[in-house]
């Protein structure tokens, strides 16, 4: 039995006639008669009597309209409580980032969810990639957005977003010897990188463990200049001409915008690594979920369409 049995036999008993019913239903008779059939096949019963006028309910037929009537009217209800809900969904949702893409997603995600969805409570934490891995795990937090090759729980499941692009962040008020040069130049090549020191996160961060590969497969060995802790001290470091920083452009954007830094791309080889959407897969997919990790593509995509994400999208 199914909806659609239901549907042609409620017409049709409404009708009278199978003719009525295809006509109302703008289908074809011999479909209606075949799933009213099946019907009566199924239920072992007869539900109309048929002659030249057209067809008359059974007495088991008035019975069976009754509870097809209840029914289908109760699944109308669903449906419309299913779009509701689609259209206000409400309830908790926690988000973790590394800095780099808080600083271009979370102003835009707030915003976009208090807008669309009032109802929704949203909560987001930053820090480094083990800890919001182990958040996730914890169900301390619903969503992830980290980096390819960094988690290894069985029941993390992941979608990526862009694979972006990496770069020499270099302040354009340069105060030291050479960093003048480099905020005039557009790119610079992996082995120059040795001639500076260069700030960088903590060994166990993946920007680091990316550029360990690359200095193994190049023989090129990058200096580690002192790092502060923050983003946001390194990056100030950075803007009085102190430093140089290697980040994603969705790091410095707003940086590069009011042209306190130059972001030279790095080539031969070029560097680049996969931003992933992680969910757990041992903690339930709600409504707010799917619509929360919607909105964070339909983001990443609008980042990378203004140049604020420089990379490949990978969705």
């Amino acid at each position: 039995m199914n909806s659609k049995q239901l549907k042609y036999f409620l017409k049709t008993a409404d009708k009278g006639s199978i003719t009525g019913a295809a006509k109302e239903l703008d289908i074809a008779q011999p479909a209606i008669s075949q799933q009213i059939s099946s019907l009566e096949h199924e239920l072992a019963v007869k539900l109309f009597e048929r002659d030249f006028r057209g067809v008359r309910l059974t007495t088991c037929g008035e019975k069976f309209y009754l509870r097809a009537k209840s029914i289908v009217h109760q699944m109308g209800m669903a449906k419309s409580e299913i779009v509701e809900t689609e259209a206000n969904p409400s309830g908790q949702i926690s988000i973790g980032m590394a800095q780099a893409v808080c600083n271009v997603l979370a102003i835009p995600l707030t915003q976009a969810i208090q807008k669309k969805y009032p109802n929704v409570e949203l909560t987001l934490h930053y820090g480094t990639t083990d800890f919001l891995n182990q958040c996730l795990s914890e169900g301390q937090i619903d969503l992830a957005i980290t980096y390819e090759n960094t988690f290894s729980d069985k029941n993390f499941c992941s979608s990526p977003m862009i694979k972006e692009n990496i770069y020499l962040v270099v302040g354009t008020e340069s105060n030291q010897q050479g960093y003048a040069q480099l905020a005039q130049q557009d790119e610079i090549e992996f082995k120059d990188l040795a001639a500076f020191e260069i700030i960088l996160p903590h060994q166990s961060d993946p920007l680091v463990q990316m550029l360990n590969r690359y200095e193994t497969q190049t023989g090129v060995r990058i200096w580690n200049k002192q790092n502060f802790g923050l983003l946001m001290t390194n990056l100030r470091y950075v803007t009085d001409g102190l430093g140089l920083m290697i980040l994603p452009s969705s790091a410095v954007f707003h940086l590069e915008k009011t042209k306190q830094i130059n972001s030279l791309c790095i080539t031969q080889p070029k560097l680049s690594r996969e931003v992933l959407l992680v969910n757990n897969a041992k903690h339930p997919t709600s409504n707010v979920k799917q619509i929360v990790s919607k909105i964070l593509f339909e983001l990443t995509k609008d980042a990378h369409s203004l140049g604020n994400w420089r990379g490949e999208l990978l969705f």
